[in-house]
């Protein structure tokens, strides 16, 4: 946008988007849960045992769960859904529910952090489109292999499964490669593993 990393303009960008976001929550969770209200006056209208009541301790978790989700995407690259998908199965949320609804969620969290790289000229928009192509393919043959296996058998406990090998490739993955671009870096410079480099600069402290 123009503002120099760190500046005046730079923090207050951020700061107001942070503000634009947290008054997001407040009217989506108060138009939730009012709407929530509204069916179970009248008889539970459209309301099954599965959905979350936006009230009390189920909205204070909800809203922990989609803050540690954002934060897990945008400080450690990881995918939101490895947060959302599992902590939503524990909530007793059916699978193709909580699928759906994870991908969802990702979608918002990963524009965020998009957004963010950008401001800071950190993202690569040419390797970004290339991979937002495939991740377009591979999500929509995923979802169209999951809706006939659920069709044809009448079981949502593929996602599961998928979702567990998924999240063992990460538990494997992600400490292996961690540990490779580690071991690079010392090879490069020994003491670079141990310093921290400032928000606003290039230099370890």
């Amino acid at each position: 946008m123009g503002f120099d990393k760190c500046s005046v303009g730079d923090w207050t960008t951020v700061s107001l988007f942070c503000v634009f976001c947290g008054f997001i929550t407040y009217f989506a969770a108060k138009n939730v849960g009012e709407e929530q209200k509204l069916k179970r006056k009248y008889g539970n209208i459209n309301l099954v045992d599965s959905d979350l009541i936006f009230e009390g301790k189920t909205l204070f978790t909800v809203l922990w769960l989609a803050f540690l989700g954002g934060w897990v995407a945008g400080a450690l690259g990881l995918g939101g859904g490895s947060i959302y998908n599992p902590l939503l199965l524990t909530m007793g949320v059916p699978p193709k529910v909580s699928s759906s609804t994870g991908m969802y969620l990702v979608t918002f969290s990963k524009i965020s952090a998009c957004l963010i790289y950008f401001l800071s000229g950190e993202l690569n928009m040419e390797y970004g489109a290339w991979i937002a192509f495939w991740s377009t393919f591979g999500s929509c043959f995923g979802l169209y292999g999951a809706k006939i296996y659920m069709e044809k058998y009448g079981r949502q406990s593929v996602i599961v499964f998928f979702l567990v090998a998924v999240l063992g490739i990460s538990v494997l993955g992600i400490p292996y490669f961690g540990y490779k671009d580690l071991k690079a870096s010392y090879d490069r410079d020994p003491d670079s593993i141990m310093q921290f480099r400032s928000l606003c600069g290039n230099n370890g402290h």
